[in-house]
């Protein structure tokens, strides 16, 4: 049945994605804002409409943008009922970081799953570490995405050059990136291990795709973390789902978050996150890329603005919540 009303929901979804306003309101209708159509944010989103649709019973449909750095304010202030996004876009909006005025009624809902970010480029290159990028042509900002290019810009350090090493490029987004990647007119852009855009990469460009791995004496968490909190490495091991990985590298991990608006009800924050836990079993067989969280660890206190008072009441009564999640959320506020 999950099955069936999610194919039914996602068919809704693309034929009036259009016509979704951005005011629509959250007491109507669910919209959860996610990056373009082909980001795997996008399509988490749609299976999670489906989920929450059925047990609420109310329209949720997904709602794309360019990028978080877009449609983050649009959550901060109701617009949006939710949005996917990662701990780095969440703190830098609530903060203020990218120049934007700051969002200080951004909320936590739940931690989904860690995200895998790398460096990628045409496999018939000779381009395997991110050290061997020095006097290329990479992509070192997104316009869409602050953080994601700041990310980018901690990877080339990590990896041991300076920014001044590279031809740096700025780019609208993944999917701009990933293009130009497959044009030929760039040697290497950023995106999420695993996802439909990589596949789609992986198929068109003769020989594939390669992930670079982050190697040298820089390459720990610890050194990529004081660059950019909230960062940290992690190896990618080969798969048979991952079929551009044919051996071992490292790359870099944030956690990606279920973000809300301060304003949102108590009652509609708990019953998105009831429905949420309920369904994110069935989540992870139809979305393997987000097998990696856990509904086990939706309050690991990695968040970067502080967690909806519905849900730290909803974690407290799950026993997910702690004193570090305390300390935390004290932290974060401020």
């Amino acid at each position: 049945m999950f099955k069936i009303v999610k194919l039914v929901a996602a068919t809704a979804t693309a034929a009036i994605v259009g016509l979704a306003a951005h005011g629509a309101s959250a007491q109507n209708r669910i919209t959860i804002g996610t990056n373009p159509q082909g980001s795997l944010y996008y399509s988490v989103g749609g299976g999670m409409a489906a989920a929450l649709q059925e047990a609420m019973q109310r329209q949720a449909t997904v709602q794309p943008y360019a990028g978080s750095t877009v449609y983050l304010p649009l959550v901060a202030n109701g617009e949006l009922t939710v949005g996917i996004n990662s701990s780095v876009d969440t703190g830098a909006v609530y903060n203020g970081e990218h120049g934007n005025a700051a969002q200080k009624d951004l909320r936590m809902l739940a931690r989904l799953w860690p995200l895998r970010v790398a460096f990628v480029v045409r496999a018939e290159s000779d381009l395997k570490e991110v050290k061997d990028l020095k006097g290329k042509r990479v992509v070192t900002d997104f316009s869409a995405l602050k953080a994601v290019g700041l990310v980018n810009q901690a990877m080339i350090q990590a990896g041991g050059l300076s920014l001044d090493d590279v031809d740096g490029v700025t780019v609208s987004g993944l999917g701009p990136g990933m293009e130009a990647l497959t044009e030929g007119d760039l040697d290497a852009t950023s995106i999420a291990v695993g996802i439909p855009l990589t596949q789609q990469a992986h198929a068109s460009i003769p020989g594939g795709i390669r992930y670079l791995s982050i190697t040298g004496d820089n390459a720990t968490s610890e050194f990529i973390n004081e660059i950019y909190p909230g960062t940290y490495l992690l190896p990618v091991e080969p798969s048979a789902r991952l079929p551009e990985v044919t051996e071992p590298v490292t790359v870099v991990g944030y956690d990606v978050f279920l973000t809300t608006s301060a304003s949102l009800s108590d009652e509609t924050a708990t019953a998105i996150l009831e429905a949420l836990y309920e369904a994110f079993p069935a989540l992870q067989e139809d979305y393997p890329p987000i097998r990696s969280g856990s509904r086990d660890k939706f309050a690991v206190p990695s968040n970067t603005v502080p967690y909806h008072p519905a849900a730290v009441a909803f974690f407290k009564e799950k026993g997910l919540w702690t004193e570090e999640n305390d300390a935390r959320d004290a932290a974060v506020a401020q």
